[in-house]
């Protein structure tokens, strides 16, 4: 399975404390991407935090979830693509919830966030 190539999309909405699986996740920024394909659209979600990409998660419009996801690596490049969508696990601090993606040993995450960020986690791909 490849990676979505983006440069062949068109950036169709931006969406700043995205909503993950019912988890409103603040700063989280999701930038929507479509293109046609044939009958259908194909759609792709880049999520960052801080303006460090996270992850990316595709499928086509309507489908209730995404296809495939793929963590970035801490070396800039993309995590292999694996079926479905990150879930996400709910953990409160207090008030605040938010999300930092959890990987296994063959993807790790680009970057640590800041702390007050890791409230919630998407559980291994």
């Amino acid at each position: 399975m490849l990676l979505p190539v983006l440069s062949e999309y068109r950036l169709h909405k931006v969406i700043d404390d995205v909503d993950l699986d019912g988890v409103v996740v603040p700063g989280l920024r999701g930038s929507f991407h479509r293109r046609p394909a044939g009958v259908r659209t194909s759609t792709v979600g880049v999520y960052s935090y801080a303006g460090v990409e996270l992850f990316m998660a595709w499928g086509y419009v309507g489908e209730p979830h995404c296809r495939f996801t793929a963590l970035r690596r801490p070396d800039g490049g993309w995590g292999r693509p694996r079926p479905g969508c990150p879930p996400v696990a709910r953990v409160y601090d207090g008030a605040r919830v938010a999300a930092s993606p959890s990987t296994d040993a063959s993807s790790r995450p680009t970057s640590s966030l800041p702390r007050p960020m890791i409230k919630a986690s998407l559980k291994s791909l």
